[in-house]
């Protein structure tokens, strides 16, 4: 009975570490982007960069030496922010910090090894133990305008003529704007040990791509890639074969992303 109880505590101590490094992670997120800067906002070495913004929805500051960020979802292709000046790359607890994605990595600790693709493609972004953080898939992108969640840090994002960087985004009507077709649900039960369920709803007929990545972003299952009517629609996840841990799910669109989070214990 003695080494049960042993046994239990270590394994309950085991799951409340990581979720507390989950919950700190989770408090970061990529809150705006703007992929193609023509003359839109100046970089700091006078040119126009793309630039990615990252949020801090925490309640302490985080410094970003050692984190990584990628234009793919493959960490071990991904560029590490140096920690050679930690004030520059420290994010304050409800703040913003500005990241500029121009290759010129040598000349500020904020600048990227990458730029972004204006016609569309995907921004990473992993903790120091290149446990996974946030990512955005995107679609084509118009000049001098962003792309970028509102409220902050939530999953619903918008085109923002009305570009926001370093600030709270502002939700502004635009012929431009992309409308969301799809509303999801948090997928039921939660947490679960092998089946569980995602249902969403279309405003209009759609292609509806549903993936599943691990902590670190990788893809782990595609549980739909089809094309769906007006309605709500079930999608059963049969996670027998996968091991205990968080998860990440994205259902897409033609104009439309959202991530959710799983949780699977066994």
């Amino acid at each position: 009975m003695k080494k049960n109880y042993f046994l239990i505590r270590g394994m309950a101590l085991l799951l409340i570490s990581f979720l507390m490094v989950t919950n700190l992670s989770a408090q970061l997120y990529v809150n705006e982007f703007m992929a193609s800067n023509d003359a839109a906002l100046p970089g700091p070495q006078g040119d126009y960069p793309d630039w990615i913004e990252i949020y801090n929805a925490g309640d302490e500051a985080v410094m970003l030496g050692g984190y990584y960020f990628c234009d793919t979802l493959n960490v071990a292709e991904a560029y590490q922010i140096p920690d050679t000046y930690p004030d520059s790359v420290t994010v304050a607890a409800g703040g913003y910090i500005l990241f500029y994605a121009n290759k010129d990595e040598d000349l500020s600790v904020l600048n990227l090894d990458f730029k972004l693709g204006s016609g569309g493609e995907q921004v990473g972004f992993w903790n120091p133990e290149q446990a996974f953080v946030d990512s955005i898939t995107y679609g084509p992108q118009t000049a001098d305008t962003s792309y970028g969640r509102y409220a902050d840090g939530e999953n619903t994002w918008f085109i923002m003529p009305d570009y926001t960087p370093g600030a709270t985004n502002i939700h502004t009507t635009s012929i431009n704007e992309t409308v969301d077709n799809i509303s999801a649900l948090q997928n039921f039960p939660n947490p679960f040990s092998t089946i569980t369920n995602i249902q969403f709803t279309l405003t209009e007929t759609d292609n509806v791509s549903i993936k599943v990545y691990d902590v670190r972003g990788t893809l782990i299952a595609e549980l739909a890639n089809d094309t769906y009517i007006t309605g709500t629609h079930n999608v059963v996840w049969d996670a027998s074969d996968m091991q205990t841990g968080y998860y990440f799910y994205t259902l897409q669109t033609s104009n439309s992303f959202i991530t959710q989070k799983a949780l699977i214990v066994k």
